[in-house]
C-alpha cells in the first residue's frame, strides 16, 4: 500500500500539472490538448498486454523497482526543459508517451500481487486499494494546486523523487516466484491464450465492454472536456482545474468507505450499470453551466459512482481470473480500462471545438447510456454474483 502511494500521489501532480502546461502556459487550443492526452494513453495499447505477461513471467517486485526508476527520468528531463526555456508542444508529447510506457509495465504488476495479499477478502481489498489511490492522488492535486505560485519545475521534481522512493518501496517487498508458466509457447500466443479466456468468460466480457465504455466516454470528459470547461466556462487556472478533480476524487474515497463498511456489494454487474447510469445524470447536470460549486457539487457525484464502477468492473475481473493468467487477464482489463481514452481523449478534443466543451457531455451520456441498454439486454451481467470458494472461474 506505502508503494502504491508512491506512483498515485505522482499521477495526481501529472493529472493537473499535464493540462495545466498545455492548456495555460502553452495556451494551446482543446483539440490539442485532445491530441496530448492520447499520447498519455496511447503505449498502453501496444504495451500493456506484455506487461501483463511479463508479470505472469517475472516476480513482480523486480518489474517495480526498475520502473518506478524509469518513471523518475521524464519528470527530471522536463523539469531540466522548463528551467532551460525549452517547453514547447512537441516536449510534452514525448513526456506523455514515456509516461504512458512506464505505466504498461507498473500497473499488471501492481495487479497480480494485489490477489496475493487479498485472501477471500477480494473485493473489500479491492475497494481499499481504489480508496487509497484516489485519496493519495489528492495530495498531488494539492501540490499541483500551487503551480501558479511556486511553477512547474519544482513540482516536476517533487514527482521525480516521489516516484524513485517507490524503487527503495519495493526493495521492502518479499520476493516471491511467479506462478509456473505451463506449457512453452510463443509471448504471442500466451497473451492470446488470456485474450480468449476474457472474451470467452460470461462474466469477464460484458463487464470489459463496460470499462471500454467508461474509458472512451467517461474518461476522455474527465481528461479533456473537465479541464477545458474550467478553464473556458469559469475561467480557472491550476488551482480551479485541481479543485474540480479533487472533488471527483473525493466522491470516489466516500464511495470506498460506504462499500467497506457495508461489506461491498452482492449485484456486482448491477451496482457497476447502475454507477455507470448515475454518472451520466451527472453530466446532464453539469451541461446546463452552473455556479462553479455547483459544478463541482456535480463532479463530486459523478466521482462517487465511478467510485462504484471501477471498483466492481476491477473485482469481477479480479475475481474471475484464472491463477496461472491473472496478470494477463488484468492487462486486459487495464487495457480496456484505458484503451478508449485515447479515441475519447482526441475526438472529444475536437468535439468541444466544434460544438463547445459542454454539448460535448451530451455526447458522452448518449454513448455510455446505448451500451449500457445492450449489455442489460443482451447479458446476464445485471444478474451477476460474487463467486464461491472452488468455482471454475472462466465461466
Amino acid at each position: 500500500m506505502a508503494g502504491v502511494t508512491t506512483f498515485v500521489i505522482p499521477a495526481g501532480i501529472q493529472t493537473i500539472l499535464f493540462p495545466w502546461l498545455i492548456a495555460v502556459q502553452l495556451g494551446e487550443p482543446a483539440d490539442r490538448l485532445g491530441i496530448a492526452q492520447m499520447c498519455t494513453q496511447l503505449p498502453g495499447l501496444a504495451l500493456i498486454l506484455f506487461g501483463g505477461l511479463l508479470a505472469d513471467r517475472v516476480d513482480p517486485r523486480k518489474i517495480l523497482i526498475v520502473f518506478h526508476v524509469f518513471a523518475a527520468m521524464p519528470a527530471a528531463a522536463l523539469a531540466v526543459a522548463i528551467y532551460f526555456d525549452q517547453l514547447s508542444y512537441p516536449v510534452m508529447l514525448v513526456y506523455a508517451l514515456a509516461m504512458g510506457t512506464v505505466l504498461a509495465f507498473i500497473q499488471p504488476a501492481r495487479d497480480t500481487m494485489l490477489n496475493r495479499v487479498a485472501g477471500d477478502q477480494l473485493q473489500r481489498t479491492v475497494t481499499v486499494t481504489m480508496g487509497l489511490t484516489f485519496g493519495a492522488q489528492i495530495f498531488g492535486f494539492i501540490a499541483a494546486s500551487f503551480t501558479d505560485s511556486v511553477g512547474p519545475g519544482l513540482l516536476l521534481l517533487l514527482q521525480s523523487c516521489i516516484l524513485l522512493s517507490g524503487a527503495l518501496t519495493a526493495m521492502m517487498l518479499t520476493a516471491r516466484r511467479p506462478e509456473p508458466a505451463g506449457p512453452a509457447s510463443s509471448r504471442v500466443a500466451q497473451i492470446k491464450d488470456g485474450l480468449r479466456i476474457v472474451f470467452a468468460s460470461k462474466r469477464m466480457a460484458p463487464a470489459l465492454m463496460l470499462m471500454i465504455t467508461m474509458s472512451l466516454f467517461y474518461g476522455g470528459s474527465f481528461m479533456v472536456l473537465n479541464p477545458v470547461i474550467v478553464r473556458d466556462i469559469y475561467g480557472g487556472g491550476a488551482l480551479e482545474i485541481s479543485l474540480s478533480f479533487g472533488a471527483f476524487m473525493i466522491g470516489t474515497i466516500a464511495t470506498t468507505v460506504i462499500l467497506v463498511a457495508a461489506g461491498g456489494l452482492r449485484k456486482q454487474g448491477r451496482g457497476l450499470m447502475c454507477a455507470m447510469f448515475a454518472g451520466g445524470l451527472c453530466l446532464l447536470a453539469a451541461y446546463f453551466e452552473l455556479p462553479f460549486y455547483g459544478y463541482l457539487s456535480v463532479i463530486f457525484l459523478w466521482g462517487m459512482g465511478g467510485g462504484v464502477a471501477m471498483s466492481m468492473g476491477r473485482t469481477i475481473m479480479q475475481e474471475s481470473a484464472p491463477l496461472n493468467y491473472r496478470a494477463r487477464v488484468m492487462s486486459i482489463f487495464s487495457l480496456g480500462s484505458m484503451g478508449g481514452m485515447p479515441i475519447g481523449a482526441l475526438s472529444l478534443g475536437y468535439c468541444a471545438t466544434i460544438i463547445g466543451p459542454l454539448a460535448s457531455l451530451l455526447v458522452c451520456v448518449a454513448g455510455v447510456w446505448l451500451v449500457l441498454l445492450l449489455v442489460w439486454f443482451f447479458t446476464d451481467l445485471a444478474n451477476l454474483e460474487p463467486l464461491g470458494k472452488g468455482a471454475e472461474p472462466i465461466n
